[in-house]
């Protein structure tokens, strides 16, 4: 579903891929990140707290292919327990952020495990629960040090570089900062999670503006989790709790508000159409039900084709919007017209 308000864009719905695939296999369950590779194929991170064999990397394409899977929980090399971020580098190399144990994975462009760093602590350095990795066009891996409420500039294999950023709510400072991007200049655009907000700085880390209150209106946030920026420079924020995604362009006007339009993907339909009794009642069933509550988080648990927790954002090379609909196990796709 688009809204627009006096604006001059439309932002189309595409697609639906995913399946929950709770212990593994072709599907997702509980992603919270994503990022597509060179040649748009998307690593998306399986959280799966209840279910410890489900929390891996999946790879697939927008088009529904299904390429496997790599990494398992555990604290050994190649593991992990809480994954929260997932990025490539310039060679296409996968770095993958655990909070709980405080950590960078690195692995090949295929998911072969290559080498892990990562100390916690507040020091230089340091990290306490890394929600975000992006890669600038220098090569620098940015962290969101979440615990540590700042931004740290890093080499791929994890040496210090720079930092900024300091618990509080002015400008530059952060309160549980969880997701970035950057735009094509450079200039790099946090998710300022519990001030319900995003800031936006230079690529050396100078604050520029920040945009953003709490509420459930047009222009407002209720825990932002991520934001991507297109080629074009329009802002789409995952505004968690309204359960959307907003829009925005350079200058943060209002564009359009997505709450999701999701339909069965392929894979679903395949498991439908081998389970008789389901695929009948399928055919009976609204994605659209009337609800008797206006609070969004019920209303997403109960109508299907809207987002329920959109958690992570990101633009592939085409420019399609993906969402990782967390707890529907799906990505819904979106294309700006």
């Amino acid at each position: 579903m688009t809204t627009k308000t006096g604006t001059e864009i439309n932002v189309n719905y595409v697609d639906t891929v995913g399946f929950g695939a709770d212990v593994g296999g072709r599907g997702f369950h509980l992603p919270v990140d994503l990022s597509v590779r060179s040649d748009g194929r998307v690593f998306v991170i399986n959280r799966s707290p209840m279910h410890r064999r489900g929390i891996r990397v999946g790879i697939c394409d927008v088009a529904h292919g299904w390429y496997g899977e790599f990494g398992s929980d555990g604290k050994g090399d190649g593991q992990f327990t809480s994954p929260t971020a997932i990025t490539h580098g310039p060679d296409d190399r996968v770095y993958v952020a655990d909070e709980e144990l405080n950590r960078i994975t690195v692995y090949t462009p295929d998911g072969e495990y290559e080498s892990k760093w990562g100390e916690v602590g507040s020091a230089p350095g340091q990290i306490h629960g890394p929600s975000a990795l992006k890669f600038t066009a220098e090569g620098d891996l940015l962290v969101v040090d979440h615990q540590n409420n700042r931004i740290q500039r890093m080499s791929p294999n994890g040496k210090y570089i720079s930092s900024w950023g300091k618990p509080g709510f002015g400008e530059g400072e952060f309160n549980l900062p969880w997701g970035l991007d950057l735009d094509a200049s450079g200039n790099v655009y946090v998710a300022d999670w519990r001030n319900d907000r995003v800031q936006r700085f230079s690529p050396d880390g100078e604050f520029i503006d920040m945009f953003g209150v709490h509420g459930n209106g047009d222009n407002q946030f209720n825990r932002p989790s991520d934001v991507a920026v297109d080629d074009d420079g329009f802002i789409y924020v995952a505004d968690w709790v309204n359960q959307r995604v907003q829009v925005f362009d350079a200058g943060w006007n209002f564009q359009a508000s997505l709450r999701g339009q999701a339909t069965v993907s392929p894979w679903a339909q395949e498991y439908l159409e081998a389970n008789a009794d389901e695929l009948d009642a399928r055919s009976r069933f609204n994605p659209y039900i009337e609800v008797d509550t206006d609070v969004p988080h019920e209303v997403s648990a109960r109508v299907e084709a809207f987002f329920w927790d959109p958690i992570a954002v990101e633009i592939d090379p085409d420019g399609r919007l993906i969402v990782a609909d967390s707890l529907r196990h799906r990505l819904q796709v979106y294309k700006r017209a």
